[in-house]
């Protein structure tokens, strides 16, 4: 890759950065509202924490999240090929049938689907990656292999799509940080200059960081014009094809009956830093391979935002814990003198100090002229007010979410 082609890599990424900021703002605060219990602003919880206040979490997302992916793995979509067309058969698309199958066992997928749609769920979106790899590793075979993508916000699609999967996807980026130790080990003969921020540009924040180095998966799709020729067998193939072996075709008697010009694809993937290529290797399909699953999708004036279960939840969310926490707070503070009786009546029996505290199978007190026996204060019970708002939240919640 010459260097004006690792600057359009560049530019193509720091778009996709642009474009999906926001989106990828939103979603990692439902994630961590939703997933890691981070339900309290961080001011209100320092000041209640520095006046020794409650400041209770009863994250009820999860058990909503739960009811909609436990359904789906209930009724999880399988991959069916049936066959359409002429020269289709019932026997060659079970035979598909038991390839894609295979393939989804071995890669035990449906840990894969499961992941990406908890993601979708949580916080809007969720991929996984078709890849190929040797079967063996003294073999030349590959096998195709579908993997999990267990950090979805490394993932970044093409910002001019606009389908609802990345079918047409004309460039994306698979990232992750490297240490430098790591990085080095791995790829020892790469130039790892932008460790000292040498050569970075305006963009050197994006590429180097204080963890270490961003290596990226540069997708590429590219249309092209390709000539396909229909034989007299009805055969179709490249126009390059049948030139290279022209003289068998014509031994068989094969002759060209037609010929079009017809769209084709290139997909490429190029392994970069901020100022290396690592690798380049050519992909066979005709697709960038990485799967999306995407929550609700909502165009605002052409730009496009995922949205999952909890974004418009989590305001009831956080008066659930609120008014829990009220109710547990006026109940923690309200007074404890259970007893109530004449000066005197406790004089001998010193078990009275830890009434409130401790049961005793009796208590014995001093009779004192005119007075009555001491009595226990009934308990004045958990503010209704408090509970009350407490239910309300949690009905929004479930109506919001529906």
């Amino acid at each position: 890759m010459d260097k004006d082609t690792l600057e359009d890599a560049k530019e193509d990424f720091k778009r996709c950065h642009e474009a999906e900021a926001d989106q990828r703002r939103e979603s990692k605060d439902d994630l961590e509202f939703a997933r890691l219990g981070k339900q309290w602003h961080d001011k209100d919880r320092t000041s209640r924490e520095n006046e020794g206040r409650p400041c209770l979490t009863i994250n009820r997302l999860p058990a909503f999240i739960k009811q909609v992916t436990n359904d789906a793995r209930q009724n999880r979509p399988s991959i069916t090929v049936h066959p359409v067309g002429d020269g289709a058969d019932k026997e060659t698309a079970e035979i598909l049938n038991g390839l894609i199958r295979n393939i989804q066992n071995v890669s035990r997928a449906d840990i894969c689907y499961d992941t990406a749609l908890d993601f979708a769920v949580t916080m809007g979106f969720g991929y996984w990656v078709i890849r190929d790899q040797y079967t063996y590793e003294d073999s030349f075979d590959k096998d195709l292999v579908i993997e999990r993508v267990s950090n979805p916000f490394s993932v970044y699609g093409d910002y001019e799509s606009k389908e609802a999967t990345s079918v047409d996807w004309m460039r994306a980026f698979v990232t992750d940080i490297y240490p430098k130790d790591t990085f080095k080990k791995k790829w020892p003969g790469a130039d790892a200059a932008g460790f000292e921020v040498e050569n970075g540009g305006d963009d050197v924040s994006l590429w180097f960081t204080e963890e270490g180095i961003r290596v990226a998966e540069h997708w590429t799709r590219e249309e092209s014009k390709t000539k396909i020729l229909k034989l007299s067998n009805d055969e179709i193939l490249e126009e390059a094809d049948f030139l290279k072996d022209k003289d068998l075709f014509a031994a068989q008697g094969l002759t060209v009956v037609g010929d079009r010009m017809a769209r084709s694809y290139k997909v490429m993937q190029k392994i970069i830093t901020g100022v290396d290529v690592l690798e380049t290797n050519e992909w066979l399909g005709k697709y960038i391979p990485i799967v999306p699953v995407y929550g609700d999708e909502i165009n605002v004036a052409g730009k496009r935002y995922f949205q999952g279960l909890v974004r418009f939840a989590k305001d009831p969310q956080r008066m659930f814990n609120y008014w829990r926490t009220a109710a547990t707070e006026l109940v923690a503070l309200a007074p404890k003198a259970p007893y109530v009786g004449p000066v005197g009546a406790f004089a001998t029996d010193t078990r009275w100090s830890s009434a409130n505290t401790t049961s005793y199978p009796y208590l014995e007190y001093d009779i004192v002229e005119g007075g009555a026996a001491p009595q226990r204060q009934p308990f004045a019970g958990v503010p209704a007010g408090a509970l009350q708002e407490a239910l309300n939240a949690s009905d929004d919640m479930k109506n919001i979410m529906g």
